[in-house]
């Protein structure tokens, strides 16, 4: 098992390792310190399954079941197709062949996404990149003075704002699931200590108890801030790549890629533990 790092101070690159084996407890623990401290994990050459990524999953925390659940899939529900491919008129997966603009993943449910696994299974010939920035890196590189004014800020977070941006259409059912929630900008990673700036654009609807042209533009300066080549890394798929991000640390978005070449992805995801949500 080899590794070496791909972005600017965060994201590996892991080879030599069989996920859909079983590996002793202390390759799964070398793994996870290593996505850990990398925050974006790349594993190439993978051949998965659906219980394959489940019980990978579960090596980091609890799994869960997407909320836009119409694209999950119907054996394995902790797993959610993300595709543009149609077969008998329908869409497969979620996402289609538009950009995904950057986010944070379940930024908006109280209970926290850990990690999101990917899984490359058709990649188009061009486009569909994933591109990741890394918080904490965005967080240490901060002014002393945009530090202390997001000091103790908080800013609230809604699963209908990401529906508008996309325009997605969304059950009433699946809204009514996932009410806005606020949380801090500054937030610690349970298990690094490293402060982090916690921001999702998608979701974000304001900076609590600022008025909204002032929290529009704080916002607009941390998200640009955070997206700067600094701390940006872009993910070029092939098919069979297992790529692992933090979504306590980093942020992500999707390229574009032509409608007439098939995607598709299997995603899968783990909460924090409890003991660790309390602590950020």
């Amino acid at each position: 098992m080899e590794s070496r790092v791909i972005g600017p101070g965060f994201a590996v690159e892991l080879t030599g390792v069989d996920i859909g084996q079983d590996q002793p407890d202390a390759v799964w623990e070398e793994i996870r310190d290593l996505w850990l401290a990398n925050k974006v994990m790349v594993i190439r050459d993978q051949r998965l399954d659906d219980d394959d990524m489940i019980r990978f999953a579960e090596r980091f925390g609890p799994t869960y079941v997407y909320v836009r659940d119409q694209f999950n899939d119907k054996d394995r529900p902790q797993v959610t197709l993300l595709s543009n491919i149609e077969e008998a008129g329908r869409r497969l997966g979620d996402l289609g062949d538009g950009e995904v603009h950057w986010h944070t993943d379940q930024a908006y449910s109280e209970e926290g996404a850990f990690g999101t696994i990917l899984y490359g299974v058709e990649i188009p010939a061009e486009g569909g990149n994933t591109c990741y920035c890394d918080l904490a890196q965005a967080h240490d590189g901060l002014s002393a003075e945009l530090k202390k004014r997001i000091e103790g800020r908080r800013q609230t977070f809604s699963i209908t704002k990401a529906a508008e941006v996309q325009r997605i259409g969304m059950p009433e059912a699946q809204r009514l699931a996932k009410p806005p929630i606020s949380l801090p900008i500054v937030r610690t990673h349970p298990y690094t200590g490293c402060k982090v700036l916690f921001i999702s654009p998608n979701h974000a609807t304001g900076i609590d108890d600022m008025g909204q042209d002032e929290s529009d533009a704080l916002l607009e300066e941390l998200h640009a801030h955070a997206m700067s080549p600094a701390y940006f890394y872009r993910h070029e798929w092939r098919v069979g790549d297992l790529v692992i991000h933090d979504n306590t640390s980093t942020i992500h978005r999707r390229d574009s890629f032509p409608p007439s070449q098939r995607r598709m992805l299997r995603r899968t995801g783990f909460l924090l533990p409890e003991d660790a949500r309390a602590r950020f």
